[in-house]
Formats: structure tokens, sequence, C-alpha cells
């Protein structure tokens, strides 16, 4: 991609917790990142419908969007919450959906994939499609611009309250995202955001913890619209894959007055926001976006050594020393609000995972015993393999 353009950005979301998140980005009113990019995907006709009738108003006609943005796959209506289910699907139909995606997105520099790892749909088509794309499987040699595309994924923890069945897919989830089946690099990224971190351990407010998400992405989106003093999203693949680290989560701070707070703390403030819990200390890589007024730079009033001079600030008085490159963006209109992500990688997930493992060894034991129940379709190597992908990869991060 060049440095003199904005990165184009395409999202592809699958099922129905991720076309939700991803119905949001219409209604952004100034998205150049994305535009019109965007593409939800379901094995059900009526799960499509309620995320084309989430749209605002900025798309009227439902046809149109029904054409261009909505897309139904496989053979059966829905998956249930099997990711068995939901990757057979996307196997079924998976020249109707890469085709679809590459003659629809052939500007796109980087696929933003949006999936919830509760379920089945999303959860089992999403890392099968990008294993996909990534082994080159579809791609043919007419299209040597797909060699390039960088290919990040947003996956969403379920709420701790959730049944079994969810946190058995959402570790599987993960594992699946991070490797392949040959225990190879899948997604070139993968952001990850929890809900009951997010709104408490009892809450349920989908459209909350998706509005903070929506945040997030637009801030690390943001970082590749200009051409001065922004890292781009090679940036932010290149350095985790010499680390083998590429999981992240978002933390952010925002409307933070930049005439008052000095940028290392609101680095602080926005380190106390992780969208995961996890021990900030444990982070191997940080990429900071600062976010202020474009008059604010203009004037000088912000710069990006000093976003530079703060970050290794904060590093020092924290006791880190982290790799990591930072990035200062404008957004329009005066004032002095100031917004900051903190993209912390390659942290210690056990946090996360404790919440979820016990829950994942009832099923996992459950189909050792025959009992097929939450893991339908799956077989006990199967399962083996995504276990040992997952610990393989942690073993690599965290020592």
């Amino acid at each position: 991609m060049s440095r003199g353009q904005y990165t184009r950005w395409a999202v592809i979301a699958s099922g129905e917790g991720g076309g939700r998140i991803a119905s949001q980005f219409f209604n952004r009113s100034e998205n150049p990142g994305i535009e019109d990019r965007i593409l939800v995907m379901n094995t059900n006709r009526n799960d499509i419908r309620n995320t084309i009738d989430r749209i605002d108003a900025s798309i009227t006609d439902a046809d149109d969007i029904g054409e261009n943005h909505a897309l139904e796959f496989g053979d059966k209506q829905g998956a249930g919450n099997s990711y068995y289910y939901g990757r057979q699907a996307a196997e079924q139909d998976l020249d109707r959906i890469t085709n679809h995606i590459k003659q629809t997105f052939n500007t796109a520099d980087a696929f933003l994939y949006v999936a919830t790892l509760g379920g089945g749909t999303g959860n089992g088509s999403i890392p099968f499609v990008v294993d996909q794309f990534k082994e080159g499987l579809t791609v043919s040699e007419s299209e040597p611009w797909m060699d390039s595309v960088i290919h990040v994924a947003m996956a969403v923890w379920p709420y701790y309250w959730e049944p079994d069945q969810r946190h058995f897919n959402a570790v599987s989830g993960l594992s699946r995202l991070l490797r392949n089946r040959d225990g190879g690099q899948n997604a070139d990224m993968v952001m990850l955001a929890a809900n009951s971190h997010l709104d408490g351990e009892n809450g349920s407010d989908y459209d909350r913890v998706n509005e903070l998400i929506i945040e997030a992405v637009d801030l690390m989106i943001g970082a590749g619209r200009e051409t001065h003093g922004v890292i781009d999203v090679e940036d932010l693949v290149t350095i985790p894959r010499q680390y083998g680290s590429y999981h992240f989560t978002p933390a952010v701070a925002t409307e933070m007055n930049g005439d008052i707070y000095e940028l290392e703390y609101m680095f602080d403030k926005a380190a106390e926001n992780p969208f995961v819990p996890m021990d900030v200390a444990t982070s191997q890589i940080v990429f900071p976006v600062v976010r202020a007024p474009e008059s604010m730079i203009q004037n000088g009033d912000i710069t990006e050594p000093e976003v530079y001079q703060a970050f290794n600030q904060w590093q020092n008085k924290h006791d880190l020393s982290v790799a990591g490159q930072a990035s200062l963006t404008p957004k329009r209109g005066r004032g002095s609000d100031v917004d900051v992500l903190l993209l912390l990688g390659g942290f210690d997930l056990s946090p996360l995972l404790n919440h979820s493992m016990d829950q994942y060894e009832q099923v996992r034991d459950n189909l050792a015993r025959g009992n097929t129940a939450g893991a339908e379709g799956l077989t006990e190597r199967e399962v083996q393999t995504v276990l040992d992908n997952l610990a393989d990869y942690r073993d690599q991060n965290e020592g």
C-alpha cells in the first residue's frame, strides 16, 4: 500500500454478534478508512435481516444493502452454538464467500474480521476464512493485490455468566484465530475484547460494549489516515510478527483536556481501561495512538516528538521496556479534547482464560465420555489440537 494515501479497510463480520457490531459502522458520520466496505454474513436469513434493520438511515435502500453488504452462506438455517457447523457452512460456500469478498473489496489494503467468540457461526467461519485467504488457496494469479492484504481479527469474549459451551467455543476460537490446524500463524493480528470486563460481570448491555469496540477501532484505523507522524497497519503487524506475539487488546481514554493533562497522565488513564482482564506490565508490545484536534497539532500544542517522549516516560515510570511505535493523528474540530488508544500486545492471557478454562474442560471431558453436547461434530483429536496450539502459542509468549 502507498504511504501517500489512506489505508483502505474492509469490515467482514460473521454471525449475529459480529453483524451487530459491524452494523454500527454504517452510522459513523466520518469513516474515510472504511467508507462502505462492510459485509455482514450469516447462515440464517432472519439474522441478516435483523442486522440490516439496525442500520441507520445512512443507507436507506434495503435492496442495495442486501446485494452489496449482506451474504447468506451454508445450507442450514443457522449453526446453533456449534462452531463446527459454522465452519462447515463456510467450507460449503467457500467459493461464494471468497469471490464476493474479492470482487467487492478489491481496493482494500486490510480486512477487519469481526466475530463474537461464544457463538457458532462467526466463531466457526471467521478463523476458517482467514486461513483460506492467508494460505492463498482461494487467490488466483490474476489477483496479486490479495498477496499484500493484512488480516486483522476483532474477537469478543462471552459474558462470564454464559453457558459452558460458549466458553468452550471462545477458547477454541481464540486458538484457531492465532494458529491454523498445522500450528502456523493464522490472523496477522488478533484484537480481544471481553463483554464482562467492559460491562460488568452481571451485565448484558451489548450496545454499550459494541460502542466501546467501535470507538477503539476508529482510533486504530485513524492512525492510518494521514501521511505524517503516524503508524499504519503494516507497522502494527510487522513488529509483533518478529516477536511471535500478535494478540492485542485496546485500552482507551477519550475526551481528555489537552490544556490540563500531560500526555503521560493520559497514557496512565488509558492503561486503566483495557478491554480484557490483564496485567499491563506483562505487555511485550505497545502502540500508543494519540488523536488530537487538528488545530492543536497545527499550532504545535502537541507534537509527535512529545508523544514519543511521553511514551518513554510512561514506560520508565512503570518499569516497562516494550517494543512499539507511537502515532499522532488529527481529528476535525477545534477545542482541546484528546483521545488516547494503547494497543497492548503479547500480554499474559491467564486472567482472561481463567474465566473460561473450567467450562472448556467440562465440555472436553463430556466429549471424552461420549457426550457431544457443546462439541457437536468435533473429535477428541481436533479438540486436543486446538488446545495444543493455544498452549504452544502461550509458551512462546509467556515463557
